[in-house]
């Protein structure tokens, strides 16, 4: 269908669901009531649309679910394509089937000539319910996941959404969850490409193959990119098939970086064709040159892009709309930029969820944000040796791949989501942890169809067991679902995690009471526990986790705090979840560190509550959010407690242009009272780090980290802040506290706010504090800080710009320090 001329059938679809196999035909459902359904969608969707949808009440799994439409095909309609069908389906012209499709992540195409399709009629849609196809009798699997609560589905090729217990909420995708389109008869038509961009050290190399259709003659061809054009070879396999082919050097080709290291240069690719006295344009769309490597050494993953080194950082994706799957294209701008303003450059598409749209992967493209990609296999022992589950899955993985291939973002394909771990968690022996599909052919369709990315077999795997941490690619719960203390994440010898730092992140109080009714609190209750994750037949969810590392951080009693001081408990749940992740992070990104990568594992919540999530259910960024943004900027300071060696002080920059600055540590105590300070200055190589031991900043021996401990500590924070030459506005600040974070609450902190209103629609917060202020939060309803949760040194300011996020006249919020008794009342000026 690439490069054809084709219109989305979106209009007139009616939906409906009905008990599984009370009717085969659509004329059988003439007394059924229908209802208008958006297509692509899914039934949940469409029930939401109706306003029928309620949480749980509906097992889609359970029903035949139908979609139908009249349509009108003229003469001018020559194929119909869709493009996913969740999962098991039928379709239909009029009473006529035409196809079946049993594999929700391929898709299909149907030629109208070829199935004599014309005319007016009705293209209907049947699901069969997932249930009956589960009930057939199947091989068992050699083990079972508590992953999902049907071992069966290991035969299905479909989504694990909604049918997870514990984390996934009950709305398991059934429906046309991508587009079904109308491909019109058209003078051109690509009937498949090959485009292949690599560097060949400063030069670009594109590699294209097209096999093409016209209604004439074809007298020449070429390719732009960019600017530049060139002739393309033409060779005639019959009197209206063309295949088209060229290799292009485009000399010192603008690179395509990941965006902390540099600008991720985009080419578009535009096919023109001589045909009769006219020429054809079509479009092929944008690539990117780069170079995309992984060095092993030592049992390490750690990967390069045009030969630099690149920590990765970012989380693990989730779907913008669970319930219909759709990216509408500006939320999914705004989110993806909300990753990469968060210094985040890769997200992965976990093996649980579903191959992302073809606008996801682009957006990354233009925003320079890697991308992990599971291949959709997690935990399960899937039937590879079946010969018909064999060829679907292969077919899947090609579909995957050709629709990706002009993608620069695509770093690494992986096979699966823990099959190799869940295996050897079970204790089956080493030969069966993998299978010939993970092990070979995927490698084998990799290397046809993207030689430039890297295939990984398996997250976790690397090590002689493949949940190894100091081994390949490791998922990391130490610190986080294993209640291990901070010091693990350097004990532990991390060398990638593709997931971790799992917690239930307390969303605020907008949230919180959009969700709840009069009555509902969180804690315990059922209605706030439902958007609490849980490991399935666990006895503990993601909340006592969280709970545990705010009892050690805070010196708390978590369960007075709950109930007695409940605003004080939200406050401190809040900040928990930042800070261990802050702390771990500062930990993996640290000069020296064998460490190269870590994605936090969800970016988005499923369902509003405090899920595993760094921004809500509704796209809001929560504290969580916050803290990372800090700890993976670009260009940031770090401080490390290096024990009796004091603390240590990590300038990074991952940026293209070395950096000149100058790099401050102050020592506080009581709050106000300045023990020691020191500021000298630093030049940090692109792409490079410094460390600096405290000493060298400090005039005297200070215990910075308190660890000679000959007496109470002399102080109770430690700040670094970076600046530029010259400047006294810190562009990065991280703090560390030696003797815990339970700092001594304070009457009067000296804190002031004020906004003023910008030109272009933003507010500018202006801060400022005579005393430490931690954990500042803004809450402003209807406005979006740039920063939040952020600690301000005694006697600084700050200015935070504010984007409004919602249609509502805002007049005042709040500023409120985590270790001041009250608030400070913030006023919007006109």
């Amino acid at each position: 269908m690439t490069g054809s001329l084709s219109i989305p059938l979106e209009a007139d679809w009616q939906a409906c669901q009905v008990a599984s196999g009370k009717y085969a035909l659509p004329s059988e459902l003439q007394d059924v009531l229908f209802m208008p359904a958006p297509v692509p969608g899914t039934i949940a969707s469409a029930l939401h649309a109706a306003g029928q949808f309620v949480l749980g009440q509906d097992d889609f799994d359970e029903v035949d679910v139908w979609y139908c439409c009249d349509i009108d095909l003229t003469d001018c309609a020559a194929r119909l394509h869709f493009e996913g069908l969740a999962t098991h389906a039928e379709i239909f012209w009029n009473d006529r089937l035409l196809e079946r499709s049993d594999n929700m992540f391929c898709a299909l195409s149907l030629d109208l000539h070829q199935h004599k399709v014309c005319g007016k009629g009705r293209l209907s849609l049947r699901f069969i319910a997932l249930n009956s196809i589960l009930a057939q009798r199947r091989a068992r699997p050699r083990w079972k996941t508590r992953l999902v609560a049907q071992q069966q589905l290991r035969w299905l090729r479909t989504s694990l959404l909604g049918r997870m217990p514990g984390w996934s909420p009950p709305l398991a995708p059934v429906g046309p969850y991508r587009a079904v389109m109308l491909e019109l008869h058209s003078p051109l038509r690509i009937i498949s490409k090959r485009v292949l961009s690599k560097l060949d050290a400063d030069n670009g190399v594109l590699e294209l193959e097209l096999s093409v259709w016209t209604e004439q003659i074809v007298s020449a061809a070429s390719i732009r990119i960019g600017e530049l054009a060139y002739s393309l070879q033409c060779q005639a396999v019959d009197g209206s098939h063309y295949v088209l082919s060229a290799q292009c050097y485009i000399q010192q080709v603008n690179k395509w970086w990941p965006h902390t290291h540099g600008e991720p240069g985009l080419y578009d690719l535009v096919l023109e064709i001589q045909c009769a006295g006219q020429t054809l344009i079509r479009s092929l769309g944008k690539t990117g040159f780069r170079q995309i490597n992984v060095d092993q050494h030592d049992g390490g993953f750690h990967l390069h892009v045009n030969q630099v080194s690149v920590f990765c950082r970012g989380a693990c994706w989730t779907p913008l709309d669970v319930m219909s799957l759709q990216n509408e294209e500006t939320e999914l701008r705004k989110t993806l930029m909300l990753a990469r303003d968060a210094g985040m450059n890769m997200l992965r598409v976990i093996g649980t969820m579903v191959y992302e749209s073809t606008k996801f992967y682009q957006a990354c493209d233009e925003l320079g944000i890697l991308v992990w990609q599971d291949c959709m296999f997690a935990n399960m022992d899937y039937p590879v040796a079946d010969p018909a589950f064999a060829a679907s899955i292969r077919q899947e993985v090609q579909q995957f791949l050709n629709r990706i291939q002009n993608s620069p973002c695509i770093a690494v394909v992986c096979g699966n989501s823990e099959v190799e771990q869940q295996a050897a968690m079970l204790g089956q022996p080493a030969e069966l942890w993998s299978n010939i599909f993970f092990s070979q052919t995927l490698p084998e369709l990799c290397l046809q169809y993207r030689p430039d990315v890297q295939y990984w077999p398996s997250s976790p795997s690397g090590g002689v067991m493949p949940f190894q941490t100091d081994q390949g690619v490791a998922h990391y719960f130490g610190v986080g679902a294993y209640l291990r203390p901070l010091e693990d994440a350097r004990r532990s010898n991390v060398r990638f995690t593709t997931e971790c730092l799992g917690f239930a992140n307390m969303p605020d109080d907008e949230l919180i009471d959009s969700m709840l009714n009069n009555g509902e609190t969180p804690g315990p209750h059922p209605a706030w526990k439902q958007g609490v994750p849980r490991d399935n037949g666990t006895a503990w969810d993601f909340e006592d986790v969280r709970d545990h590392y705010m009892a050690k951080l805070y010196d708390v009693d978590v369960g007075r705090l709950r109930f007695a001081e409940r605003e004080c408990y939200l406050a401190l749940a809040r900040t928990t979840t930042g800070e261990v992740m802050a702390r771990t992070l500062a930990e993996w990104r640290r000069v020296g560190s064998a460490c190269h990568g870590a994605l936090i594992w969800f970016w988005k919540d499923l369902r509003p509550g405090a899920g595993w999530g760094v921004i809500d259910a509704h796209g809001r960024p929560k504290a969580a959010y916050y803290y990372l943004k800090r700890a993976m900027a670009a260009l940031t300071v770090l401080i490390t407690d290096e024990g009796l060696n004091g603390l240590a002080l990590h300038v990074l920059n991952d940026g293209e242009h070395a950096f000149t600055g100058e790099l401050e540590l102050a020592l506080y105590r009581q709050a106000e009272i300045c023990v020691a300070r020191g500021r000298m200055a630093v030049q940090v190589p692109a792409h490079g780090g410094i460390k600096i031991p405290d000493y060298q900043l400090l005039p005297h021996f200070v215990d910075t980290a308190y660890a000679y401990r000959f007496g109470p500590p002399g102080h109770d924070v430690a700040v670094a802040q970076l600046y530029h030459a010259g400047s006294d506005a810190a562009i990065a600040t991280d703090c560390l506290f030696p003797d815990g974070q339970d700092l001594s609450m304070q009457t009067d902190l000296g804190l002031q706010a004020y906004c003023a209103p910008e030109p272009d629609g933003a507010v500018i917060l202006h801060v400022s504090t005579k005393k430490f202020a931690q954990a500042v939060s803004v809450q402003i309803p209807g406005l979006l800080p740039e920063d939040n949760y952020f600690h301000l040194a005694p006697g600084s300011s700050r200015q935070i710009r504010l984007s409004a996020i919602t249609g509502k006249n805002v007049r005042q919020g709040q500023l409120q320090a985590q270790n001041a008794v009250a608030g400070v009342r913030v006023e919007i000026k006109n």
